[in-house]
Order: C-alpha cells, then structure tokens, then sequence
C-alpha cells in the first residue's frame, strides 16, 4: 500500500523470526525512508541510530513511556495487532478513493 519494506529490531533477527539483512540499527541497516512506522519499537538506542534520518516517524507501542515516543512524530498507544489492521483499512479505502477521482477527471 506504502511501497516500504520490512525492517525490524534486533530481537526478532535473533528469535530467527527474519532474517539479518532487515534488521535496523547499529548493528544492523541504516534506513531513511519518508515514513518510518516503528511497530512495537521501544526506542533503544541502537535502533534509533538505524532510522533517525526518516523523514516523519510514527509510533506505535502499548508503552505509553517507551523512548520511541520522543523522537517520534506522532505516536499512537495501542496494540499493533489492533491498530494496524485498521490502519491498512482506512490505507486501502483512502487509496480506493483516489483511484475512483481519477477515473472522474
């Protein structure tokens, strides 16, 4: 829906859930995408270094304290199992509308 691509902390690299070449940080990528969505990232130094050139970062945590929050520019407190399916939602009918206006004009 985005165009973007799959990165994630260091934990998940050594749960074996992904493998290295996506994981964000000192020890991993450095990434400056125009959205950084930052799912569940509590905001560790090491991965901040990793995407803190993005352009608008927003933050998703059921922390309401997680270090993330400070360098994001929005934040949302929630499960992201809960609020990102609903962000894919409301992504798919605003790209749904564009496409119909275009048909229009």
């Amino acid at each position: 829906l985005l165009g973007g691509v799959v990165g994630v902390s260091r934990p998940l690299v050594e749960e074996g859930w992904i493998s290295k070449d996506h994981q964000v940080g000192f020890s991993g990528n450095t990434v400056k995408p125009k959205i950084y969505i930052a799912c569940g990232i509590s905001g560790s130094p090491q991965h901040l270094a990793g995407m803190r050139d993005s352009g608008m970062i927003i933050a998703v945590n059921t922390d309401p304290s997680a270090p993330i929050f400070r360098h994001a520019d929005y934040g949302v407190v929630a499960d992201l199992y809960e609020f990102i399916p609903k962000l894919i939602s409301l992504l798919k009918e605003v790209k749904g509308r564009e496409r119909g206006s275009d048909k229009g004009a």
